[in-house]
């Protein structure tokens, strides 16, 4: 079983495997804007720095803005498909990695249950006599 240490540092390279994605031929390529690419990264940042600091909650959060940026970008045709998709493997990766990281909730306690015991019933008289001692 890995520690949370170890599953944060996954986490981290899974993050960096998405800025590699991002920056890779920024510059030169015309598949990726460049505020596009811009605010992509800043969101890769924010995953990476959520997910090195153990707090996966906002890590999570971090990484669905991510997500939606990259879906926008490519409705808009900011991205090629080729990128996107790309991208959208590293976002899979990062999430399987967040997933793993975060910790299982604790256990529900089962419900106690408090057993009234009823009252026995009262015997009945005997009515196989009748009052004047005939049967």
């Amino acid at each position: 079983m890995r520690t949370l240490s170890s599953r944060l540092i996954a986490v981290g390279a899974a993050c960096l495997v998405s800025i590699a994605a991002l920056t890779g031929c920024t510059q030169t390529s015309s598949d990726l804007g460049t505020s596009t690419a811009s605010a992509l990264q800043a969101s890769v940042r924010a995953v990476t720095t959520a997910a090195a600091a153990g707090d996966i909650a906002t890590a999570t959060t971090a990484l669905d803005q991510l997500q939606s940026q990259l879906l926008d970008a490519s409705a808009k045709g900011q991205l090629s498909a080729d990128r996107s998709t790309r991208i959208q493997a590293s976002i899979d990766l990062v999430r399987a990695d967040l997933v793993a990281a975060t910790p299982p909730a604790p256990p529900t306690p089962a419900p106690t249950v408090t057993v009234t015991p009823t009252p026995s019933p009262t015997k009945a008289p005997d009515h196989k006599h009748d009052k004047h001692g005939n049967d």
